[in-house]
């Protein structure tokens, strides 16, 4: 069950007071608060979770091998990009590997996916560089989406934090004790409380049924890896 930013505070509270017991130094609010975000953002970037997942469809320019519109800003970073598809192909592209210079890749097609350098002007909203730079067409690419996407807005009381209640109440706890430093035996509890409740819940997402895809179609573009 999800929760919003004010309830996973107030049950953090609670659970520190009882970890720690009643001589537990007391946390404001707003310190409590940026433990939560800091508490999301750690398991935001542990796991793959399916409902921040997103796939997106966007055209290559032509010339320069990006993207024609604003698609990415709600990538946080390039590691958040799971899979670059062309449109209509199951067999994902290869990112480029590192000792092949991208003057080497020529065609009309994506053959490989990068990061822009984050100096470049589009980096914030596009992130992705695709190889040959003349390549057409139109790909589909699945990333990992943070809720808040603008960088000049932030969390407010009461968002949603769309993971368990539960494990962000543990992680939040954890962020508090163990940046405090001051109750150790307290922190490794709620340690150990949310990586108990972590570990159930990914594992009934591994439970889940995968479909076996069958083709007929035989992949006519090979790689080879320096």
């Amino acid at each position: 069950m999800s929760a919003t930013l004010r309830v996973i505070v107030d049950e953090s509270e609670q659970l520190i007071g009882e970890v720690a017991g009643v001589g537990v130094q007391q946390y404001s609010e707003d310190v409590l608060f940026r433990h939560a975000i800091r508490g999301f953002d750690m398991l935001f970037k542990k796991y793959h979770w399916p409902n921040y997942r997103k796939w997106q469809t966007v055209t290559l320019n032509g010339s320069t091998g990006i993207i024609t519109t604003d698609a990415f800003q709600g990538v946080r970073d390039f590691e958040d990009f799971m899979s670059v598809h062309r449109t209509g192909e199951t067999q994902p592209l290869p990112v480029l590997p590192k000792g092949r210079p991208p003057g080497t890749v020529t065609g009309s097609r994506a053959l490989y996916w990068t990061s822009m350098h984050v100096t470049d002007a589009n980096y914030v909203n596009r992130k992705l560089q695709f190889y040959p730079i003349g390549a057409v067409g139109t790909l589909d690419i699945q990333a990992r989406i943070y809720p808040i996407v603008s960088p000049a807005t932030d969390w407010d009381w009461e968002d949603v934090m769309y993971l368990d209640k539960s494990l962000l109440v543990y992680a939040t706890s954890f962020m508090a004790l163990v940046v405090n430093a001051l109750n150790p035996e307290a922190a490794n509890t709620c340690k150990g409380l949310m990586q108990t409740q972590y570990d159930n819940i990914t594992n009934g997402l591994a439970d889940t049924p995968i479909a076996i895809e069958h083709s007929n179609s035989v992949p006519d573009q090979w790689y080879v890896q320096p």
